[in-house]
């Protein structure tokens, strides 16, 4: 397994508006950037939270990583994304860094989506 994968499963948990199963893709202690000069949030139930704006329609996102360095079981992740939806469409470029944990599953530690 790739740390690409979590962005398909991403993709597919905002498509069934799964927020149980977004959550599932961070690390119980991951650190997520909401937007723009917001605060991060620590923490799954906190990113739960935080995700649940995106869940208030129906939403797509496709995300293409552009660039993957793995060193182990951690890597960092640059990725172009674009949400759709009834609002309209929001795009960004993500910086990541990712953890493989012990079963083989690749975490978020740190999600930031307009990183870079």
């Amino acid at each position: 397994m790739t740390p690409e994968v979590v962005h398909e499963r991403f993709a597919q948990h905002l498509k069934d508006q799964d927020l149980d199963g977004l959550g599932s893709l961070f690390d119980e202690d991951a650190m997520f950037v909401p937007g723009p000069g917001q605060k991060p949030v620590h923490g799954r139930e906190a990113i739960k939270e935080a995700l649940k704006v995106y869940l208030e329609s129906p939403s797509t996102i496709e995300v293409e990583a552009t660039s993957v360095h793995q060193n182990g079981d951690l890597a960092m992740v640059q990725a172009s994304w674009r949400i759709t939806g009834e609002g309209g469409t929001v795009e960004g470029k993500a910086l990541e860094v990712m953890r493989r944990t012990s079963e083989g599953h690749w975490v978020y530690i740190i999600d930031n989506p307009y990183g870079v």
